[in-house]
């Protein structure tokens, strides 16, 4: 059997070494665009220095070789035959496959702000090269302007703050980290980070980047008003799936490759995993875009067993959940950060070092912030994905742990009835 994997991130990696653990006769190929493996949510720590190159790997050196696997780096893929089971190389070399699997992600986008697409020292972050070029420009420039604060944004402004660079951060939300956080969490970040220098501006737009006549960055307009003097931009406003190499094909494509409860895509034999398929995802009862580490791994892991002829579904795909960690301060979210309507509940708690808050509906929590101290956030976590009843517990809610849905049946064994 032959197993053609496309992307060596988080979906691939996983893929390729399941698919070994369950045939080891088969032959695993994969290609990527990158020259090497490495995690890209570690990208600002190359950046600030508190990791080298060598530290961004998730894998060790001798992974392709221990799998078995034939790892083709530097490479392109344009085009997909489904009709002939192949692919096709940049340079024109036609690859073909029994099993495919696309886990190609998904690539920054560039708003349409005058000065943006055309100035020289404009860069995005989203893989190890767009580091290194951050990490040599910044040496050279003293005054950058970070566009976008969601987590690449806000990651990026810390690594660069970190150098003694004068970094602003923008965002068009009326706070920080909006879809991660709610108004009162995301005020003790901003407040932590004007501390350490990162200039902030919430409610904000760039109108425009001035360049010189050569094209070098010289400052932004903010608003149509104001203006600030800048010798470097990232941008950081999100990312868009790479699906441009099945535009050909009769693979469904919405938001994403459109994959059903095994990653199977719209073509048999044809598999995708990661930031760039939209899958079915529990909280939001809905196939969506799930671009986070840990659904990409599980989503390769189960191409994989279905790629080998295994059936297996994917289950509690639960994606609305995000970690953070900001000078010292550890958050984690899931679902709602804000009660959409009276119809729900809001439990919040709030001291010198924790911030935490859980919003419920009819005895079943739709969403929590913990911040500070996250000690309960893996029941958390649970109980939204799983939907259990907290009616009983309320009045502890901020202290439930996995040891009060135990209970002991009849027969004297434990009952754990969060399952």
């Amino acid at each position: 059997m032959k197993y053609v994997i496309i992307g060596s991130s988080a979906a691939g990696i996983s893929a390729a070494q399941n698919i070994r653990q369950l045939d080891n006769d088969g032959q695993i190929t994969i290609l990527a665009k990158d020259d090497e493996i490495y995690s890209r949510c570690m990208l600002h720590h190359f950046i600030s220095g508190e990791r080298s190159r060598d530290q961004l790997r998730f894998i060790d050196d001798e992974f392709m070789k221990e799998h078995n696997i034939n790892w083709e780096p530097g490479t392109k893929i344009i085009e997909v035959h489904e009709s002939n089971k192949s692919i096709i190389t940049e340079k024109g070399l036609e690859i073909p496959y029994d099993k495919l699997l696309i886990a190609t992600g998904s690539s920054p986008v560039i708003p349409s702000i005058p000065g943006l697409r055309t100035g020289k020292q404009i860069y995005t972050l989203r893989n190890l090269k767009d580091a290194q070029k951050i990490k040599e420009a910044s040496r050279k420039k003293t005054k950058v302007l970070v566009i976008g604060a969601g987590l690449v944004g806000v990651d990026t402004a810390i690594g660069l703050v970190s150098q003694n660079i004068d970094v602003t951060l923008v965002e068009l939300g009326e706070t920080i980290l909006p879809l991660q956080l709610d108004k009162t969490a995301a005020k003790i970040y901003e407040d932590l980070f004007i501390k350490q220098g990162i200039n902030i501006k919430t409610n904000s737009k760039v109108s425009e980047i001035i360049l010189d006549n050569d094209e070098n960055v010289k400052a932004a307009i903010i608003n149509n008003e104001e203006k600030i003097d800048v010798d470097l931009v990232v941008v950081a406003t999100g990312v868009q799936p790479n699906t441009s190499l099945v535009k050909e094909t009769d693979i469904k494509v919405n938001d994403g490759i459109v994959v059903d409860e095994c990653q199977q895509t719209s073509i048999k034999d044809i598999y995708a995993a990661g930031d760039v398929c939209q899958s079915y995802e529990v909280f939001n009862k809905e196939k969506m875009l799930t671009p986070i580490w840990p659904a990409a791994v599980k989503q390769g892991e189960i191409a994989a067993y279905n790629m080998v002829g295994i059936e297996c579904e994917l289950v509690n795909n639960f994606a609305i959940k995000n970690s953070m960690r900001f000078f010292g301060v550890s958050t984690i979210s899931y679902g709602l950060t804000e009660a959409p309507d009276d119809n729900y509940q809001i439990e919040t708690q709030n001291n010198a070092n924790t911030y935490q808050k859980i919003i419920h509906q009819n005895g079943i929590i739709k969403g929590a912030i913990l911040m500070g101290d996250i000690s309960n956030a893996g029941v958390i976590g649970r109980l939204i994905r799983d939907e259990i009843d907290i009616s009983g517990y309320l009045n502890n809610i901020f202290d439930l742990t996995y040891a009060d849905f135990f209970s002991q049946t009849k027969e004297g064994k434990f009952n754990y009835n969060l399952s």
